[in-house]
């Protein structure tokens, strides 16, 4: 494969979109190009690479080794370019910066944290930004900033590293739930709590055995690691289970959900910023976590 001198930058960011949507098809509908101008920037990055990089046709879409290559590095070369487009973009306002956020889901509710807010503080202060935003579970964002993919993650955290800074910028209460129709739901919280064990509950993967050691329950009957995912089961009848009060709380107000022994099970999760060490390095990371005090 020959050096990656002069390679357009955006050959590769097509191939990418082209591995990602697992074909060309599905490429022109992120690209909103034709797939005949999409099939030549490949062939092109083919012939500047000398290297054939997937397989297209009857038997479906399949990258080569040469093409799984130019992939994976090409993710170190875009959060390269991300770092200096940031750092360059401190001296020149015509360069496009990029922040690189993730945070779990079910926060929009969530009115201290308020993160609407926080972006909207964000947006005024750097106007210029382009903000890449990733909804997933604590454990795959922490992969990713661990990996150098994301600048600040926003979750919960029981353990810490000591490569990792942790701001804390919230606290949310946590309630135990079932649903209209579960047979607890016309219990008192006092028969309710004798008869938790015989019920199925559904945990977070991420917070499985916190979940379970709270009730007294030895294992989950089912596991998720979204919120949304929990809520669908809780709503199902057929589990009991751990979710945010401010998330729950439309639910609760039409009758649909019922907080169970409130006192004894509910707690509070703190919630933090978390960035690299080395973060504070960033200016714009550093902007984004003053937009809490803002």
């Amino acid at each position: 494969m020959r050096q990656l001198l002069d390679v357009d930058l955006r050959l590769i960011r097509i191939f990418r979109v082209i591995v990602e949507s697992q074909g060309l098809a599905g490429a022109q509908l992120v690209l909103n190009l034709s797939q005949s101008r999409i099939s030549t920037s490949l062939a092109e990055l083919e012939a500047r690479l000398g290297a054939r990089l997937c397989r297209r046709g009857r038997s479906g879409f399949a990258l080569t080794e040469a093409g799984r290559s130019v992939y994976d590095a090409s993710h170190e070369l875009f959060q390269a370019v991300d770092r200096f487009s940031n750092q360059a973009g401190a001296l020149s306002p015509n360069l496009k910066r990029v922040v690189r956020l993730g945070a779990v889901d079910a926060l929009a509710t969530n009115a201290e944290l308020g993160l609407a807010r926080v972006f909207g503080h964000f947006r005024q202060s750097a106007p210029s930004v382009q903000i890449d935003l990733m909804v997933a579970g604590p454990e795959e964002l922490e992969a990713q900033l661990i990996a150098g993919a994301r600048d600040i993650i926003i979750m919960p955290s029981l353990t810490r590293r000591s490569d990792l800074s942790y701001v804390p910028i919230c606290v949310e209460k946590q309630s135990f739930y079932c649903a209209r129709g579960h047979p607890l739901f016309a219990e008192s919280d006092r028969l309710a709590a004798r008869n938790l064990a015989r019920h199925a509950i559904v945990a977070r993967g991420y917070l499985h055995s916190q979940d379970l050691k709270r009730i007294g329950h030895r294992q989950a009957d089912a596991t998720v690691e979204m919120m949304e995912a929990q809520l669908v089961l809780i709503l199902s009848g057929g589990f009991i289970g751990y979710l945010p009060a401010h998330y729950a709380a439309s639910w609760v107000a039409r009758g649909e959900l019922r907080c169970l022994c409130d006192k004894a099970l509910s707690y509070d999760s703190t919630f933090y910023a978390v960035c690299q060490r080395s973060a504070t390095d960033n200016p714009l990371a550093r902007r984004f976590l003053a937009s809490f005090q803002g």
